[in-house]
């Protein structure tokens, strides 16, 4: 999951859910993942909040348990937002430095960083549009974009 930019822990935790038969308590994670309590903690809320676990009460029971969603779409716009959250960090840092910067008489080079701006401004755009639309429409959005009709 690496190239999502999803943490190697929370890709264990996820893979390990799908694979489970019912759901698990963190304490089932814990111990069958080698994790500390702190980061399956972690994880397991990073993965709950992107929408790619589900964190269940069982009546009868006082811990919470947590079974993975399995649809191939939800999991691709989780994933999506990931990718989306860290490739566009660098930009929003940059923002506020490329703006005191613009003031010099040096500016040539700031053209190119304007325009990858722009394009990163766009990219997030799609980005959203995808990840709050349905995750079917993405995937049917996505697929016609690429298909060889166009």
């Amino acid at each position: 999951m690496k190239p999502w930019s999803l943490p190697k822990a929370a890709a264990k935790i996820h893979a390990l859910l799908l694979s489970a038969p019912a759901p698990l308590s963190a304490d089932d994670i814990i111990s069958a993942l080698e994790l500390s309590s702190g980061s399956a903690s972690t994880q397991l809320r990073l993965l709950t909040e992107l929408g790619m676990v589900e964190r269940l009460r069982i009546m009868g029971l006082r811990k919470s348990h947590y079974s993975a969603i399995s649809d191939p779409a939800h999991i691709f716009v989780a994933l999506a937002e990931v990718r989306k959250r860290h490739a566009f960090k660098a930009m929003d840092t940059m923002a506020p430095v490329i703006t005191s910067i613009a003031q010099k008489e040096d500016v040539d080079w700031l053209n190119t960083v304007w325009q990858l701006q722009a394009l990163s401004n766009l990219m997030n755009q799609w980005f959203q549009v995808c990840t709050t639309k349905d995750p079917e429409w993405t995937v049917r959005f996505m697929q016609s974009a690429i298909s060889p009709d166009h």
